[in-house]
């Protein structure tokens, strides 16, 4: 039962903090020719404003989770994850979580001292989306090493 429940709630954090990752970058960016200079910042200005507040209560129930589920369900799979396949993608899954994370604690850093600059939040984001591309793509190949 335990199990269930954080896998739901990793799985339902992933889609949000996946989810607004992907509008950034595919969507925002996209509609940045679009609209005037002056629109555009007061467009980011507000999704910014209000991913601030949501983000780190997503970001951190998405590790808390996570490394629940390591500490417990997955820990003799990550006692020697060369081992197996599974092991194997659970432990580079972590590693690019563990680098996404240390993304957005810079993001976060750079977005509160105001220097969080065009360039760097492209680069960031784009950095993270490809990041939760690969962690997807492990976890459904985990899922299928598992069975």
């Amino acid at each position: 039962m335990a199990h269930g429940i954080l896998v739901t709630a990793h799985l339902l954090c992933a889609i949000v903090f996946i989810g607004i990752v992907t509008f950034e970058v595919l969507i925002l960016e996209s509609i940045r020719s679009h609209l005037p200079g002056q629109t555009m910042s007061l467009v980011e200005e507000g999704i910014h404003r209000r991913a601030r507040r949501i983000m780190p209560w997503i970001v951190g129930l998405l590790f808390v989770t996570g490394a629940a589920m390591a500490g417990t369900t997955y820990a003799s799979s990550l006692a020697a994850p060369l081992a197996s396949s599974f092991g194997t993608l659970l432990a580079a899954k972590i590693v690019l979580a563990l680098s996404v994370l240390v993304h957005f604690v810079l993001a976060l850093k750079h977005a509160i001292c105001g220097s969080m600059t065009t360039r760097r939040f492209k680069y960031t984001h784009l950095s993270v989306f490809l990041h939760m591309i690969l962690i997807v793509l492990l976890a459904k190949g985990m899922f299928f090493v598992q069975w």
